[in-house]
């Protein structure tokens, strides 16, 4: 199979580059989003959800493991956030491809989704076995967090549909 006019993509995955870096900043910056009763919003992972509807699984994947190690390099993290988003970001995009509508509702039910496994897993691998109290943790800072982050899921998927139809529009040309 030849690909003859791979300008859509390359025009879609250097907006959702740009996007992801500026997410990413804003996610680690103080004061950039609102802390309500001290729950932060994650952003990063409503992106990766939406941005991993519209593309295929090897490129969502790929997706996942740059914000990952964008998101690792933030924290001081030791790649527990490349590991995890590659796998949800897959995931994510074979349920779309095989089982799953591509629509609002269902960037709703898989952000969910994503976002309880993740935050799941970090308070197993972070919390729970370095001795601390996960129960008390996921009950007042990841579960409040996890609430503001679905705010962001309607936004990040409309963004992404939207660069979605205008590269393919400009690839068209």
């Amino acid at each position: 199979m030849r690909y003859d006019n791979n300008k859509p993509i390359f025009i879609r995955f250097a907006i959702y580059a740009l996007v992801l870096v500026v997410t990413v900043l804003l996610q680690n910056s103080r004061g950039a989003f609102p802390e309500i009763f001290g729950a932060r919003a994650l952003v990063v992972l409503p992106l990766c959800v939406v941005v991993s509807m519209h593309e295929r699984e090897i490129a969502s994947a790929i997706f996942g493991v740059v914000a990952g190690v964008l998101l690792d390099v933030c924290t001081a993290n030791d790649g527990f956030n490349s590991v995890v988003l590659m796998l949800l970001c897959a995931v994510c995009s074979l349920l779309i491809s095989h089982f799953m509508q591509n629509n609002v509702v269902t960037s709703l039910v898989l952000a969910a989704g994503t976002i309880t496994a993740y935050n799941v897993l970090y308070v197993i691998v972070n919390i729970a076995l370095a001795g601390g109290n996960p129960v008390r943790q996921l009950a007042l800072f990841y579960l409040p967090s996890m609430v503001y982050t679905m705010l962001f899921v309607p936004v990040y998927y409309f963004l992404a549909r939207w660069i979605w139809e205008t590269a393919e529009e400009s690839g068209n040309r």
